[in-house]
């Protein structure tokens, strides 16, 4: 969708995963995020220190689902294409809606390690999908075509910095 919004020219820039289309888009990079299966610490994966996809194999989860691209290819890609099974038992980006079924250890959540930081809890805990691309470059991406506004131009140059002091490697 930010994508689509930055083709239709609805928006200046947009945090998205790669990889780009380099001839319609210019990214920056801002740092690699890992796959990362959050769980109740209960949860029998929790065990283990990192996860493989076999391990997902007859899981339910709970992710951001079908409609994000690197969720689709990820799952096509690495549990249906292998022949894995999985029950989804739902698709939200809403966090209280994952926090609870995490909580009532009904699933485990499939997504990137930063959301572990952003949403803590000392009965979640995170496992580190191990796998040969366990995870995607996140870029904010820019329209060519797309005058920039002073506010925004602004606002991406204190991301830019503000992401820099938290990651002084990037």
């Amino acid at each position: 969708m930010a994508l689509a919004a930055l083709t239709a020219q609805q928006c200046n820039f947009a945090i998205v995963t790669g990889p780009l289309d380099e001839t319609r888009f210019e990214g920056i990079p801002l740092f690699f995020s890992n796959y990362s299966v959050r769980m109740h610490k209960s949860h029998p994966l929790a065990k283990k220190p990192f996860l493989t996809y076999d391990d997902l194999d007859g899981q339910t989860i709970i992710s951001k689902g079908r409609a994000y691209d690197c969720f689709r290819h990820n799952i096509d890609q690495h549990i249906l294409v292998p022949g894995r099974q999985i029950h989804i038992l739902a698709e939200t980006a809403d966090e209280s809606i994952i926090r609870a079924l995490l909580l009532g250890n009904k699933a485990i959540n499939i997504g990137y390690d930063y959301a572990d930081a952003l949403y803590p809890h000392p009965d979640i805990v995170n496992r580190r999908l191990k796998a040969e691309n366990g995870g995607q470059m996140i870029y904010l991406v820019a329209n060519l075509q797309v005058r920039t506004t002073k506010a925004s131009r602004l606002f991406r140059e204190f991301l830019l910095e503000w992401i820099h002091k938290k990651d002084p490697t990037s």
